[in-house]
């Protein structure tokens, strides 16, 4: 029974709050045009890792404004918000408006949720709703979205990698099946028995993924030096090491 009843009172909150809002939107027409930006404190986080998401409204001053946040339910969860907030699966509904009548509205940042991330991926965050200046004047607003990285994301090749294997179960095969960059310009192109290989980029690159994947699934890869590249000549070592042992070794200058 008191569950029921802190339910009831809730409600008639909530209710009184959407009230007051309809009277701001009857007393004027639209008036100033401002943004609406959803920012996080983080924008790549780790599963389990909490994340701030801040509303902030720029070149206007509200006094009052209800609106939907929009997340993805299925990668975070709601760990803190606000008084007069109310989820319903993916959305949240959220109302505010100013108790002395306008004097004391607002810019910059209005409110700010607190989510836990549950599952890794990319995860989205929209916005939309009504905000109404110290005037009671419908503010037409603009609203700008944002997104936090849960997890490592994956690369394109890293994604190619999981497609593709090799198929020579020969113990004693070392060669490589497939050899590519995230760069562009390797010269010659890849064939498995041409073991160096040029490349020419700019000096402001200090890394090269690169994609190596054997003829045997079975054996071992290892690059070394396409990270921290310095200005002049570099060696980029793939080496392939085959079920017996085998080894084989492609380079790049």
């Amino acid at each position: 029974m008191k569950r029921k009843q802190k339910i009831i009172k809730y409600l008639v909150s909530f209710v009184s709050v959407i009230l007051v809002l309809f009277f701001f939107s009857n007393s004027s027409n639209t008036a100033t045009i401002g943004t609406v930006d959803l920012s996080s404190n983080q924008s790549i986080i780790e599963k389990g890792e909490e994340v701030d998401l801040t509303i902030s409204m720029s070149n206007a001053k509200v006094a009052a404004f209800q609106f939907s946040l929009y997340f993805d339910e299925t990668k975070l969860d709601l760990i803190s918000s606000p008084q007069n907030t109310n989820v319903i699966g993916n959305r949240i509904l959220y109302v505010w408006y100013d108790e002395n009548g306008g004097s004391g509205a607002k810019t910059g940042n209005l409110e700010t949720f607190k989510f836990k991330a549950k599952e890794e991926g990319l995860a989205n965050f929209q916005i939309e709703g009504e905000f109404y200046s110290e005037k009671g004047q419908l503010i037409q607003t603009n609203f700008k979205g944002t997104q936090v990285q849960i997890g490592k994301e994956e690369t394109k090749l890293e994604k190619e990698a999981k497609e593709e294997q090799g198929q020579n179960k020969v113990a004693s095969n070392a060669n490589l099946q497939v050899l590519r960059l995230d760069k562009e310009g390797m010269v010659p192109n890849f064939e498995s028995g041409i073991y160096q290989y040029y490349l020419t980029v700019p000096t402001t690159i200090e890394k090269i993924e690169v994609l190596a994947i054997a003829e045997n699934p079975n054996a071992t890869v290892q690059i070394t030096g396409n990270e921290n590249l310095k200005e002049g000549f570099n060696i980029i070592k793939v080496q392939v090491l085959s079920e017996d042992k085998t080894r084989q070794q492609y380079l790049y200058d």
